[in-house]
């Protein structure tokens, strides 16, 4: 091998190791974000647009041992909650009587059968998915914004391993 070869493989070798190292750099932006990557905000990404879809998207949250995620307003989180729904058992809804349009801002309470609170959140959207071990619950949602404010209603569920639960829950206007 001559001098020119030489030189032309270690020429290739420092371009593919510059390119292995951007490639290294890169980063993907997703709308909905594993809750041990709640420290990232939204503005550390470069991409404004991105940056945008990030201010409005969910982020699936940790509470314990409990996984949850809320959302569901607007077109794109509902596709987000929807690519994301089976890795949840239990599925609510949140909407007014008659009309179907959406609530959100609607305070969601899970109690275990000693009335002992495993999960205490707010929704964020009309949708709302938990990750929940297999037992009885009982779910308490109360809207915090006008449309059913204070209005609490209640369900009873059983979660087995294999199942997903799904409770819609209307308001009257």
């Amino acid at each position: 091998m001559n001098t020119q070869q030489r030189l032309s493989i270690i020429a290739m070798t420092l371009m593919l190791s510059g390119s292995m190292a951007a490639l290294a750099e890169t980063e993907t932006t997703y709308g909905i974000r594993p809750a041990d990557d709640a420290s990232a905000s939204p503005s550390s990404h470069p991409n404004a647009a991105d940056e945008q879809s990030l201010k409005h998207s969910s982020m699936i949250k940790n509470s314990g041992d409990i996984r949850y995620v809320s959302g569901g307003v607007g077109e794109s989180e509902r596709s987000e909650l929807n690519a994301l729904s089976s890795q949840f058992n239990l599925h609510l809804l949140f909407a007014t009587q008659g009309s179907g349009e959406y609530l959100s801002a609607v305070q969601v309470n899970i109690l275990d059968t000693n009335h002992g609170s495993i999960l205490s959140a707010e929704s964020k959207g009309p949708w709302f998915y938990a990750q929940l071990p297999p037992g009885d619950y009982t779910v308490q949602v109360t809207p915090t914004e006008s449309r059913g404010h204070g209005q609490t209603q209640e369900k009873t569920v059983h979660l087995d391993r294999s199942g997903q639960a799904k409770f819609d829950f209307y308001w009257n206007k």
